[in-house]
Order: structure tokens, then sequence, then C-alpha cells
């Protein structure tokens, strides 16, 4: 009796996961885009799937700030502005608060406001004659160094009563060297150098001299064999190096690549799709362009749509609507995963993993050993 509880219970917990995940394969995501060009201006944007565990919308309002709500699990994370007028008054509440404030903290606007009241006569009281002297002050101040900057340009200092002249000496920061033919005979290399770098003592930068050098010591490494008596540096993997080029060059597999692109988009793409206005582009010539290709690629679609050939003008509005089932998605990946070029691209990839993991115990058994070889010497 006790056995067929469980039995039960686990029949029932598998008939449950069993459920939600036709659940989740076969409850579609449908999305819309609706639009209206005419006043007022609406643009507005929605994806949903299973009613708010995925739910998405975004919409903008002539004269409205931008409108956004978002559901995931069912937990709101962006919310609407309710009263869009309200928050409107409110952001320029903020934003002219804080330019006031920036600007009772601005010294200079503070002096520019006194300077304009003096010039005004509003500046009777107590303050405004300061607020002129300030003014005057800072004139004479200004006017003085503007003397003794232009006295400076000519080499004339004037201090006072009394004048002094100066003479500019040459900076000692700035000395040429000539290198002799026996430093650049020091150098092992024999390329010419006809460019050399100093350090701040004088002496020559070595990487100038020395660059050539390791590059040609890189290159005559790279291709020079590796020591057989060394076990570690002689392995060779079973793996080739361009093992999945066979694969890339597979039509085959870029065939069924393609053909479940295809398949996809033919899924997803939308179901339906309205349009209606007014198009004119002003131009005669590539209005009749236009219309060529809208009745060739989309005649169905654009029966609503009207083409002014004298005159620039759009309006109009429309939408698009469509769904996506993820078990057809699912269905059509497993399809692409179990064509033939695929399954040996996926056999070849599993056993070039396994190699390399053996491989990777071998080499760290080598080195092991070689490290406790060396330490024993």
């Amino acid at each position: 009796m006790r056995l067929s509880t469980i039995a039960m219970i686990a029949l029932v917990i598998v008939l449950i996961l069993i459920a939600l995940i036709l659940i989740i394969l076969l409850t579609p995501i449908t999305y819309s885009l609706e639009f209206n060009g005419r006043t007022p201006y609406r643009v507005e944007l929605s994806i949903k799937w299973l009613w708010r565990v995925l739910s998405l919308r975004l919409a903008y309002f002539q004269n409205k700030p931008f409108f956004k709500e978002l559901y995931i699990l069912g937990q709101q994370k962006i919310g609407p502005v309710k009263d869009y007028e309200e928050w409107l008054e409110q952001r320029v509440d903020e934003e002219y608060q804080a330019a006031m404030a920036e600007l009772d903290n601005d010294p200079m606007a503070a002096q520019a406001e006194a300077m304009m009241k003096a010039m005004s006569g509003e500046g009777t009281g107590p303050t405004a004659p300061s607020a002129t002297m300030d003014t005057s002050a800072s004139s004479t101040a200004d006017t003085t160094f503007a003397s003794e900057d232009m006295a400076s340009t000519d080499g004339t200092v004037a201090d006072g009563s009394t004048q002094r002249t100066g003479t500019v000496e040459p900076s000692t920061n700035n000395i040429q060297r000539v290198v002799t033919g026996d430093e650049l005979s020091a150098a092992e290399d024999d390329e010419v150098v006809t460019q050399v770098s100093f350090n701040e003592d004088g002496t020559v930068k070595g990487g100038v001299l020395t660059k050539i050098k390791t590059l040609k010591d890189s290159v005559v490494e790279r291709f020079q064999g590796p020591d057989p008596n060394d076990p570690v540096a002689s392995f060779k993997s079973e793996i080739p190096t361009f093992w999945f080029m066979k694969h890339v060059t597979n039509v085959e597999l870029w065939r069924q690549l393609l053909l479940v692109g295809k398949r996809c988009t033919n899924h997803a793409k939308p179901g339906d799709i309205y349009l209606e206005g007014l198009i004119g582009l002003g131009d005669p010539y590539k209005n009749g362009m236009l219309a060529a290709a809208m009745y060739t690629i989309w005649p169905e679609a654009t029966k609503d749509i009207n083409i002014d050939y004298m005159r620039f003008q759009t309006e109009g509005s429309g939408h698009i609507k469509g769904r996506i089932v993820l078990g057809v998605l699912a269905w059509h990946g497993t399809r692409f995963l179990l064509s033939k070029p695929m399954r040996s691209f996926i056999g070849d990839t599993i056993r070039v993993l396994w190699i390399k993991r053996k491989e990777a115990k071998i080499l760290a058994a080598l080195e092991a050993e070689q490290l406790g070889t060396a330490s024993a010497e």
C-alpha cells in the first residue's frame, strides 16, 4: 500500500513536469508594433509570453514622456508613470531649482548683478558704493596687469620708477649629440641605424639596436625543431591542427544551416501586417521607383497606401503582429542537429575533446617526472 502511494506521487510529479514543459514549448510569444503618423503621434511596441512571466511594453505619445513597462516572472521591474503631466511638471521644477541653486552659488553672477544694479541706479543703498569701488579697483588692477604684460613683451619690466631688462638664457636640457662610429660598431647587430634615442643620462637606448635581433631570434626559434631529449617539448599530439577544415568546407553543412534559418524565419515572420497612408518623396522618378518596388514585393499589404508624385509628405498608420512558438523552433533545431553533416561534426568535436583530455593528463605526468628528475640531480 505504501509503495503504491509513492508510485502515485511520483507519477503525479512526472505529469506536472510534462505539463509545464508543454506549456512552455507551446505557449506562443506574441509581439506587436503599432504606429500612427498623424496627430497625435504614437508608437507602441509590446512583447508578451505566458501573460506576465515576460511582458514588455514601450510606447511614445506626442507631448508625453517615454512610457516603459516590464514584468518578469509576474514581478514589475519597471512601472508606468501614472500622471504624465504631474511627472513632467515635477521634472521641470527639479531642473529649475537646480539651475537657480547653481546660479546663486556663482560669484561671477552675483558681481554681474551688482554691476547691473549700479548702472541702472538701483544700487543707492550702503552696498552700492562698495560694489562700484570693487569694480573700479578690479578695472584698475586689470589695467596695471595689462600694462605690465605689454611691457614684458618688449623685453622691459616696469617696477615703480625703475625699469630693468632681462635676457633669456638658452636651456641646457636641449642637448644635441652626435653618435660616433665606434658606438655604433659596439652593437652586435649589423643593421644600419638611421635614428638613435637616448636615455636621460645620455646613454643610447638598447631597444633601438636590439629590436631586429630579437625579431630574428623569435623567427629562428619558431621554426626550430623540438629537442628530442626533452619528452615534454617533443610530445606530438594525435589531433591534426586543422581537423575542422573538412567540416568548414562541407557544402551540405552550410545547406542545412541555411535551411534551418529559413524555416525559423518563416515561422517567426509577422502574420498580420496592415499599412495605410500617403507617401511622397518630392521627385516623380523616385516615387515611381518606390511604387514599383512596393507593388512588386508586397502588393497585398500596400493596397491602402497612396503615393503623392508631386509633394514631399509622409503620414499614415499601421500595425505589425506576429507570434513565435518555442516548440516549433526546438523542432527545427533538433532536425538540424540530427542531420548527417551535423552529426559528423558533433562526433569529431567530442572525439577531439576526449583526446585532448587524455593528452593533458599524459603531459602533466611527463612534466611531473621531468621536474622530479631535475630536483634529484
